[in-house]
């Protein structure tokens, strides 16, 4: 039997998928165009009649082309999507993924507009965790990130932000109509996902809204500093043949110039031997104060938090052999001349980029702590964990169950069960099940 939710904005209606509830392309603000783009997001108007939320809405305009497999894209983003399990949800506990992309790819509706497959799957998390699953698209790249509000007051600072505040405000407001527990939100994200929740955990505005989290292969340390965001910003402005002096032009820009412009600036970023991801978020002072590896630490929400053995394999991997022996002075590490250098020169970024930051945080965290480490011996690099954590499909080719998996093999599955079973523990009790870093000094390890 059709059910149908009554929201703050106006009625839904929904599918019913693997057992559960689905509302998918719910919009949580107005459509960020015209006068409203590159500004931050404002309430979406309210509907008559019931909204038919049945198949997943546009993905953010991507940051790469190369990222090409998301083609149903556009301005007009800003949806989200609910997975209830079973038919009688009642004060169920909640899990937000924040999805990650190094801010400038990835979303969480329809992969192209002729189909109804969405880029995460969100039935078997929600059906083995007994926690209502909630994901959303935020503006990338140049549309969320980008620093053009220290050239013009034109542009907001750090848009795909608050895109997430304004998620995290509907879901707040209107998870208990679906049966969901508003006082038991738990935010969980990968990479610049999990790094958004670190910023998240430090603006009031957001406070309010989630009650734990969890972090996964956080990017700690990828924001900018005011002057490097206008650094930034303006070689951006350049390479699009816009002068900053009227960066408004960049609001009739033409996508695909956007696209080249994109591939341009993170290759001439990573070639200074940059690894902070192009499009992060500016610490500004105002809408954030500083940076949140810092500031989290004071939080007193429950946190799990780890990271992969390997993380930086899938950026070393294919590094040419002629150009290993200079990437240690490129990227700042003490990696020394000798047998396994790119072994070696991975597992010391892997420690500068994610372990040493992550560390730094469990060890002087206020809030109670716990610390994993995933092992998986088939592969264990960087996003990784991301399918097998689902056990789905979450993108083409990497779908837990599937031998194209470069990732994942018979085993995975098991794995990913124990996964669900953990986050879904820490969701609903606010602990997942070992000793408390601070207490014991405890990482758990999952392989």
């Amino acid at each position: 039997m059709e059910q149908i939710i009554e929201t703050t904005y106006g009625k839904v209606s929904g599918i019913t998928k693997n057992g559960c509830r689905e509302y998918l392309g719910i919009p949580y603000a107005k459509a960020p165009v015209s006068d409203l783009a590159f500004r931050h997001p404002e309430d979406p108007e309210p509907w008559d009649g019931i909204l038919k939320a049945d198949k997943g809405g546009r993905n953010s305009i991507q940051g790469y082309s190369s990222r090409h497999y998301i083609s149903y894209t556009g301005q007009d983003c800003l949806y989200l999507n609910i997975c209830v399990p079973g038919e009688d949800a009642k004060d169920l506990p909640v899990l937000v993924w924040i999805h990650g992309g190094s801010y400038a790819t990835g979303g969480t509706g329809r992969i192209n507009e002729q189909s109804d497959d969405m880029v995460y799957d969100l039935t078997r998390f929600a059906n083995e965790t007994g926690a209502i699953l909630v994901d959303f698209n935020y503006r990338l790249n140049l549309y969320g990130f980008m620093d053009l509000n220290s050239l013009s007051d034109r542009f907001d600072a750090n848009c795909g932000l608050f895109d997430q505040i304004k998620a995290l405000q509907f879901i707040k407001n209107n998870i208990a109509a679906f049966g969901g527990d508003p006082a038991n939100i738990t935010l969980f994200g990968q990479s610049s996902g999990a790094a958004c929740i670190l910023a998240l955990m430090t603006m009031p505005e957001a406070e309010p809204l989630f009650a734990k989290s969890i972090i996964q292969s956080a990017c700690v340390d990828s924001f900018w500093t005011p002057e490097q965001g206008r650094k930034i910003t303006k070689m951006y402005l350049r390479m699009m043949g816009i002068s900053r002096k009227t960066p408004e032009k960049i609001l009739s820009a033409d996508p695909v110039k956007v696209y080249r412009s994109n591939r341009k600036i993170k290759i001439r970023v990573r070639a200074g031997g940059e690894v902070t991801c192009v499009f992060s978020p500016v610490i500004d002072g105002k809408t954030l104060k500083d940076f949140p590896g810092k500031l989290v630490t004071g939080s007193g929400k429950p946190m799990l938090i780890g990271t992969c053995l390997r993380e930086a394999d899938l950026f070393t991997k294919g590094l040419p052999a002629i150009l290993l022996p200079y990437a240690p002075r490129l990227f700042k590490l003490r990696t020394k001349w000798g047998k396994n250098l790119r072994r070696r020169l991975s597992d010391d970024l892997t420690y500068k980029v994610y372990k040493k930051p992550v560390l730094d945080i469990a060890s002087s965290y206020n809030g109670n702590v716990w610390l994993y480490d995933y092992q998986y011996a088939k592969a264990c690099r960087h996003a990784d964990e991301v399918p097998v954590l689902f056990g789905s499909k979450t993108e083409p080719g990497r779908d837990a169950r599937s031998p194209e998996n470069k990732a994942l093999a018979p085993d995975a599955d098991a794995l990913g069960i124990t996964l669900r079973k953990v986050w879904g523990e820490f969701a609903s009790k606010g602990e997942p099940g070992w000793g408390m870093y601070k207490d014991s000094r405890e990482t758990h390890i999952f392989k």
